[in-house]
């Protein structure tokens, strides 16, 4: 049953962020002061729902040792394959909400076409109340990038099989989608969907004026 403690915030602070996993380019990232910075912004922060994605072993292993993590009462949901650095060079995942719980959770394949074997990427899944009686269901995903075979193809099969499945009215995705305004199928994918589905970053930004801002500073 949902309790006052697996209820999301009526303000809520949410924060996503791609931390960058270092198999490649090792050198030029600087990941260990990366790392420390990060974690040094969410302490500052300390947004009331944090997701993830690239996270590594490495990084968890930081993250567990923070004071505020533990000071502000932080749950965490990591994927097992996260732990699996060392051996197989993986990444995944990783929910933290402050002072309230999943009611449940979930990790699923992000392709559903694959067979089992070829899996490499999933996404957390996790239910939290809006009251006692009405639930929401966060999605923390990490679509493919263009350096993956059929990428957009893949991408947009993912948010199909999102926006008909979820077994919910409620829900909201969230993560490193890996296209932009200019990626015209998954685009002409969303629009299909816009009375159910909004896209909070073009209600809340103007985006001629982001586009402006990048190009002119």
């Amino acid at each position: 049953l949902s309790t006052i403690e697996t209820c999301l915030p009526s303000r809520c602070h949410f924060l996503t962020w791609n931390i960058l996993v270092d198999y490649h380019h090792s050198q030029l990232i600087y990941t260990s002061q990366r790392y420390q910075s990060i974690l040094d912004k969410l302490k500052s922060l300390l947004p009331d729902l944090i997701c993830l994605q690239e996270v590594t072993k490495p990084f968890i292993n930081l993250l567990l040792n923070q004071i505020w993590l533990q000071e502000n009462h932080y749950y965490i949901v990591f994927m097992e394959k996260t732990l699996d650095t060392e051996q197989t060079k993986s990444y995944g995942q990783l929910l933290l909400t402050k002072n309230f719980r999943p009611r449940s959770f979930s990790i699923c394949p992000l392709d559903t076409t694959e067979k089992a074997t070829d899996v490499t990427k999933q996404i957390i899944i996790a239910r939290f109340g809006l009251n006692p009686k009405n639930t929401i269901d966060l999605v923390n995903l990490h679509l493919n990038s263009n350096g993956s075979r059929h990428a957009e193809r893949k991408r947009c099969q993912t948010l199909e099989h999102l926006l008909q499945n979820l077994q919910t009215n409620n829900f909201m995705l969230i993560g490193d989608f890996n296209f932009g305004d200019f990626d015209l199928k998954e685009n002409d994918l969303l629009n299909r969907y816009q009375e159910e589905v909004h896209d909070l970053w073009k209600q809340m930004y103007n985006i001629d004026e982001v586009r402006s801002f990048y190009i002119h500073r």
